[in-house]
């Protein structure tokens, strides 16, 4: 089965931390990367995504607004992933009621988090 994961991150070093490794081990899965509110507009907003992962180092909009955007403009369900810069109480609590569903502090180990992306991807499609 095809699995689509959104990365919104304007960081190519993020991308390329987790995309390679993720294609090999899922070798179905189709990664979108976005960067704006125009490009998940275009790239995922007629797509399924299987999760979204968030970068929180993005240098031209807020992490948090882009996360707005996703739950409550675009009304997307998929689970999101948040790899916060900030790691104040406020903060992580902000981002959990906008609709985070993990946080990952930074830095992180790539094929760990290879590992559980997997698996909570193999869960969805067993549910």
């Amino acid at each position: 089965m095809k699995s689509n994961i959104a990365f919104i991150s304007d960081d190519i070093l993020f991308l390329n931390l987790l995309s390679p490794l993720l294609k090999r081990v899922l070798p179905n899965i189709q990664i979108y990367n976005c960067n704006s509110f125009r490009e998940i507009d275009e790239k995922i907003g007629e797509v399924t995504c299987d999760l979204i992962l968030v970068d929180g180092g993005l240098k031209t909009v807020s992490s948090i607004e882009i996360i707005h955007y996703i739950r409550l403009n675009k009304h997307i369900l998929a689970p999101i992933w948040f790899f916060p810069e900030i790691l104040t109480r406020d903060y992580i609590h902000k981002a959990k009621e906008m609709g985070v569903t993990k946080i990952i502090d930074k830095p992180f180990d790539p094929y760990q988090i290879t590992d559980e992306i997997v698996s909570s991807i193999n869960i969805s499609y067993k549910l």
